[in-house]
C-alpha cells in the first residue's frame, strides 16, 4: 500500500505540473492537452507497479499455467477463441520461460491506453489520475487481467465512439472485435454503442435503470436464460460449478453503487451546463447511467460488476468534468476537495485489492 500512495503522490504531482504547462494542442473535450510528460510518468510507474506483482486476484492462477507450459507449444490458430491472448502467449513463451514477462505485457496494455484517455479527455488530468486509482479501476486491474487488456483495447476506440460520423459504428466494431481477441465479453460494446447515442436522460436512459433494478429484484426468474448466455461466454467456468445457484458469491457492496451514482446526480442538475458538450455529453451521461445499472444488478452477484470494467474509465472522465464545470467558481475548491475526500473514503473501503500485494522485485 505504501508504495502504491508514493506511487499516486508522484504522478498527481507530475500530472499537476504537467497542466501548468500544457500543449497548444486542443484535447477530446476542448481543452488544452498537459504537458506529454504527466502522461509518461504515471504511464511508466502505474505499468511498472502493476507489471512487477505475483500474487493478487488471478495473478497466481496466470503465473502458474504459464509455468505449467511446455516447450514449442503449438502456434494459436486465426478463428480461435480469444486468439490474441493465446498468440501474446505463444510469442512471449518463445521469448522466455520466465511468467512475470506476460505479467508485464498485460499490465502495460490494460494502463498505458486507458491512462492515454484520461490524459486526452479528462478536464482535470491531475484529478483524473487521482480517481484511476481512488475509484479502485487501477487496483481491480490486477484481477480479471485478461478482461482489462480488453478494456484497454477498448478504450483506444473512443474516439469512434463520440464520433458522429456515419461509419463510426463500423470503425469502432473493428476496436470491439480486436478487444474480443483478449475477452469475448467485450462484445457487450458493440450494442452499448448505439444505445448510448440517444440523448441522455431520454426514456430509454431512464428505462435502462429501471431495467436494471428490476432484473436484480427478480433475478431468479431471469436465471435461466442468464445461465444460457453464460454457457457460451468467457464466464462458463462459473455456469460449469454452480457458482450463481449456490449462493455462495455475495453481490457488491452498496456503497459502491451509492458511489457510481453520484457523477449521475451532479449531471441530471447539471443538465443545462453539459449541454456545451453536445452529443458527447449525451454519450458520457449514458455510459455512466449504464455503468451505475452494472452495479445495480451486481448487487445480486458480484461477477455483474466486471462489465462496468468497459464503462469505468467513462465515469471518470465525466466526474472530472463535473467537477470542473458543475459548480460556480467559489465552489468549484470546495466540490474538488470533497471530491477528493470522498474517493480516499471509498478506496479505502475497497483496499482489499491491494492489501498483501507483493513482488519478487522489491
Amino acid at each position: 500500500m505504501l508504495y502504491l500512495i508514493i506511487i499516486l503522490i508522484v504522478c498527481y504531482i507530475t500530472a499537476l505540473i504537467a497542466e501548468k504547462y500544457p500543449l497548444n494542442v486542443v484535447g477530446g473535450l476542448g481543452k488544452r492537452l498537459p504537458n506529454p510528460i504527466g502522461f509518461v510518468i504515471p504511464a511508466i510507474l502505474f505499468t511498472t507497479f502493476s507489471g512487477l506483482r505475483n500474487n493478487l486476484g488471478d495473478t497466481y492462477y496466470n503465473l502458474h499455467s504459464y509455468n505449467l507450459l511446455v516447450d514449442n507449444i503449438p502456434r494459436p490458430k486465426i478463428g480461435d477463441k480469444e486468439v490474441l491472448n493465446s498468440y501474446l502467449i505463444y510469442i512471449l513463451r518463445e521469448i522466455t520461460d520466465k511468467p512475470q514477462l506476460l505479467i508485464f505485457v498485460g499490465a502495460a496494455i490494460s494502463c498505458v491506453p486507458v491512462i492515454y484517455i484520461i490524459y486526452k479527455y479528462a478536464a482535470s488530468y491531475e484529478l483524473g489520475i487521482f480517481l484511476f486509482v481512488a475509484t479502485s479501476y487501477y487496483t481491480f486491474s490486477f484481477n480479471g487481467m485478461r478482461q482489462y487488456m480488453a478494456a484497454g483495447v477498448l478504450v483506444l476506440g473512443t474516439r469512434f465512439l463520440f464520433s458522429q460520423e456515419r461509419h463510426a459504428w463500423l470503425k469502432y466494431a473493428l476496436v470491439v472485435f480486436v478487444a474480443m481477441g483478449f475477452h469475448s465479453s467485450a462484445i457487450i460494446m458493440l450494442p452499448i454503442f448505439f444505445i448510448t447515442r440517444r440523448k441522455a436522460w431520454s426514456f430509454t436512459a431512464i428505462s435502462v435503470i429501471f431495467a436494471a433494478v428490476a432484473v436484480t429484484l427478480l433475478f431468479d426468474a431471469f436465471l435461466p436464460q442468464f445461465l444460457n448466455v453464460v454457457a457460451k461466454s468467457d464466464f462458463s467456468i462459473y455456469n460449469d460449478s454452480g457458482w450463481f445457484v449456490k449462493g455462495e458469491e455475495a453481490g457488491s457492496s452498496f456503497i459502491r453503487v451509492l458511489v457510481v451514482a453520484i457523477p449521475l446526480v451532479i449531471a441530471y442538475f447539471s443538465r443545462e451546463r453539459m449541454k456545451i458538450l453536445g452529443k458527447t455529453g449525451d454519450i458520457l451521461v449514458n455510459l455512466a447511467v449504464l455503468n451505475f445499472s452494472f452495479y445495480v444488478i451486481s448487487l445480486y452477484n458480484w461477477i455483474f460488476a466486471r462489465f462496468a470494467i468497459y464503462t469505468g474509465v467513462f465515469y471518470i472522465i465525466l466526474l472530472t468534468w463535473l467537477v470542473m464545470n458543475s459548480f460556480k467558481n467559489k465552489d468549484k475548491r470546495k466540490a474538488y476537495l470533497a471530491c477528493m475526500v470522498l474517493y480516499a473514503l471509498y478506496f479505502w473501503a475497497v483496499r482489499y485489492s491491494i492489501v498483501g500485494y507483493s513482488s519478487n522485485f522489491f
